[in-house]
C-alpha cells in the first residue's frame, strides 16, 4: 500500500499505527504469501534451469552441427582417396599387364639371339 511520508512531528505515531497494521495484516496472509512466493521462487528457478538448459542445448545444436560438417567432409574425403585408389589400382594392374607383356617379348628376344649366335657359331666351325 503506498502511504504519504506523514509530518516529521507525527511520525512516530502514525508510523507506528500503520505498521502494526500491516503487520497484523500480514500475519493473516502469511500461509498465502508464504505459498505464493514459495511459488514464485520456484517459478524463477526454474526459468532459469529452463535458459540453462536451452543455452546447453544450443550450444549442443551447433557442436552437433560442427561435427556434422566435419564428418561430411571426412567422408567426402575418403571417397575421394577411395577414387584415387581404385584408378591407382588400375594403373598398377595395366602396368603389371604390360611388364608381363615386355618380359615375354624380352625372353622371346633372348632365345631367338642365343639360337642366332649358336647357327653362327656352327656356320663359322664349318
Amino acid at each position: 500500500l503506498p502511504t504519504k511520508t506523514p509530518p516529521s512531528s507525527n511520525k512516530d505515531s502514525r508510523g507506528s499505527a500503520h505498521r502494526i497494521e500491516i503487520k497484523q495484516g500480514n500475519t493473516e496472509d502469511l500461509p498465502f504469501q508464504k505459498k505464493t512466493l514459495k511459488q514464485k521462487n520456484e517459478l524463477s528457478t526454474l526459468r532459469s534451469l529452463i535458459l540453462r538448459q536451452r543455452d546447453s542445448l544450443r550450444e549442443q545444436g551447433q557442436e552437433l552441427a560442427e561435427n556434422s560438417a566435419q564428418l561430411q567432409a571426412c567422408s567426402d574425403e575418403i571417397k575421394s582417396k577411395q577414387k584415387m585408389l581404385d584408378t591407382l589400382d588400375a594403373k598398377l594392374q595395366d602396368m603389371q599387364h604390360r611388364k608381363r607383356i615386355l618380359e615375354g617379348m624380352i625372353y622371346r628376344a633372348t632365345e631367338k639371339l642365343m639360337a642366332s649366335r649358336q647357327a653362327l657359331n656352327e656356320y663359322k666351325e664349318r
